[in-house]
């Protein structure tokens, strides 16, 4: 069966005959998701008319949905974000070749890829690949603004038993041959003229990285607050928003150590932080990348300072099932 599904407030409609969000995705409607695998919640949807089969496999047809998990059983309409910045983003795989690789710290790898010349591979910074090699696929925020860097570069933490983490740390070698898929995701700056805090735990700094090298290659000179959570400060390796810091005035710069107390670092946790240096949050467009329990508890923390719910953008790093 195929089913009408519109989404407001955009007023745009699709066709679905399974999953909402692929067959949306597949029509080229740009709807807000991260995971796919019903975790971080960013796909959530209200029902505002129809039947939906949820994620947990009952049918609804009211309340919230999240639509990487659910199926339509009627027409329906649903409230949803929707991102017109996307359309025309063409979801590419791609060969591609390493094109040198760093261990910057015990278990953390830098790793740039060279595409085909043809490729013509677009994207905002913010957006993830999957990376996929030798039969394992996994998903990667790209760490790069494509006016810094012609090539796409991943930061990638190994996982303790990890298959994809045992390839990489194990048999990674130049010129390796493997292939991504993407633009993927829906983190990204959104048109504002608000500052912006910008907070990551561990390699979610990469999307950040990206987001603020496109911010100052377009010379956008917004307030930007950084804020980047590591257990220890050996574990600090992106060296590149540190100079960016320096070099640009409001750019501001602070790492957060949660496990080592240091004079030259704050201590605790990100989330912490933020709410120690600002009062009230009113005025700010917060994008956040990181562990799901970051995220959801900034979330809270953030929203009691005033946060619109509508300036809260969030990537969710979660585990691969």
């Amino acid at each position: 069966m195929t089913y009408k599904i519109e989404i407001q407030p955009a007023g745009v409609s699709f066709i679905s005959r399974k999953n909402i969000l692929d067959d949306a995705l597949a029509q080229s409607i740009p709807l807000e998701y991260s995971c796919k695998t019903g975790d971080c919640s960013m796909c959530s949807a209200e029902i505002i008319s129809g039947e939906i089969e949820n994620e947990v496999g009952d049918i609804v047809s009211s309340g919230s949905v999240l639509i990487c998990q659910s199926n339509a059983k009627s027409d329906a309409t649903l409230k949803t974000h929707y991102f017109p910045e996307l359309i025309g983003q063409k979801n590419q795989r791609i060969p591609c070749k390493v094109s040198s690789f760093n261990f910057v710290t015990d278990d953390i790898i830098v790793i740039k890829f060279r595409l085909p010349p043809t490729a013509n591979f677009d994207y905002l910074p913010g957006q993830y690949v999957d990376l996929s090699f030798k039969g394992i696929k996994r998903s990667y925020s790209i760490a790069n603004s494509k006016q810094v860097l012609d090539c796409v570069e991943l930061h990638i933490r190994k996982v303790p038993n990890g298959k994809m983490s045992e390839l990489l740390f194990n048999d990674l070698r130049e010129n390796q041959l493997m292939r991504i898929e993407g633009p993927k995701g829906t983190f990204f700056v959104k048109t504002s003229k608000k500052p912006l805090i910008l907070i990551a735990t561990g390699t979610g700094i990469a999307p950040i990285k990206a987001i603020v090298e496109q911010l100052v290659n377009n010379s956008d000179k917004r307030e930007i607050h950084i804020y980047w959570g590591m257990q220890y400060a050996n574990e600090l390796y992106c060296k590149e928003l540190l100079v960016l810091a320096v070099e640009h005035q409001y750019i501001n710069f602070i790492p957060v150590l949660s496990k080592e107390v240091s004079e030259q670092y704050r201590n605790g946790y990100i989330q912490d932080a933020v709410c120690q240096d600002f009062d009230l949050l009113a005025d700010y467009d917060v994008y956040a990348c990181g562990s799901l329990k970051m995220i959801q508890d900034a979330k809270n923390k953030f929203l009691n300072k005033q946060l619109p719910l509508e300036s809260f953008h969030s990537d969710a790093f979660t585990p691969a099932k």
